[in-house]
């Protein structure tokens, strides 16, 4: 035979086969969309939640206190230099008499400060954004060695926690994934192995024939196959309808939230969730033939 006519062979013995076992069948099927679904969500979840931490952490300034008597030109090249740090996005020049007026301006109507201070305490200070929230610190080291500058202060405490917290949610989460991968293996190993053990004679004849155990394996593979390609496509659907459907409500409410909405990102997660159904059906077809065969020798 030809390897399209075995092929063939495989996949109509496949459908057969998953249509003689039925409810099972179904059942099987519906345990693998509720799998991948909620492994699906887990990584939806995950991506914006991370989307969200960088978001906050390129918000996040460095503010760099420098000498109430620095210079014009003197600011200029401290500016050029900071800004050549590895990790600078934008560094901007707040002059103690710019920082006077803005402080003013918000608490001026509440306090009367010429009641409380004659003259402008304010320093001259820079604030600088950097390219993401893992370097907060370097940069922050790196700026404090200037000899102009007389203190940094920035947030990196709140990402650290922020961070601490997107961890233990990414390994609970894992955890979880690798709990339901194989609580959905056994059902597809135990489902299948029910059909393998319905033709346990039909195996039996064809190893007297001379049949390969490749050969006998191959549909019980398949089949398995077809029922990760099946879950895993209903699984994707839910996902991708849902998760516009969410999307959209949050970008009406919340339009500042950045949530993910690259098509790119959305088709690498939806690919994910496809390629683990294929590989929970495939071994779950091969570990339950393989059992049969080993005993059958």
């Amino acid at each position: 035979m030809s390897v399209l006519s075995n092929l063939e062979f495989f996949v109509v013995e496949a459908l057969r086969s998953i249509r003689r076992s039925g409810l099972m069948s179904i059942v099987a099927i519906g345990i693998v969309i509720i799998s991948l679904t909620i492994f699906g969500m887990f990584l939806l979840f995950m991506a914006n939640l991370g989307n969200i931490v960088a978001f906050m952490g390129s918000r996040l300034d460095i503010v760099a206190y420098v000498d109430k008597d620095l210079t014009a030109d003197a600011a200029q090249v401290l500016q050029t230099s900071i800004s050549q740090i590895g990790g600078v996005d934008t560094v901007v020049y707040v002059p103690k008499e710019e920082a006077w007026k803005n402080f003013r301006e918000e608490f001026g109507a509440k306090l009367d400060l010429r009641e409380v201070m004659d003259e402008n305490p304010l320093p001259n200070s820079f604030s600088i954004k950097v390219t993401s929230p893992d370097v907060l610190p370097k940069v922050a080291e790196s700026v404090a060695n200037f000899a102009d500058v007389s203190e940094v202060r920035y947030s990196g405490k709140l990402i650290k926690q922020i961070q601490t917290m997107v961890d233990a949610v990414r390994l609970g989460g894992l955890l979880l994934s690798v709990l339901l991968f194989f609580a959905t293996l056994l059902i597809v190993v135990n489902t299948i192995r029910l059909t393998v053990l319905a033709r346990e004679t039909d195996i039996y004849i064809m190893r007297l024939v001379g049949a390969t155990k490749s050969f006998i394996r191959w549909p019980f593979v398949i089949e398995g196959v077809l029922m990760g390609i099946m879950g895993g496509a209903f699984g994707i659907m839910i996902l991708k309808f849902s998760y516009e459907s969410v999307l959209a409500r949050i970008k009406d409410a919340l339009p500042f939230l950045p949530v993910v909405s690259d098509p790119n990102v959305l088709t690498l997660i939806y690919l994910s969730v496809g390629i683990t159904g294929v590989l929970l059906g495939m071994l779950g077809g091969y570990i339950s033939v393989s059992r049969i065969l080993k005993e059958k020798g």
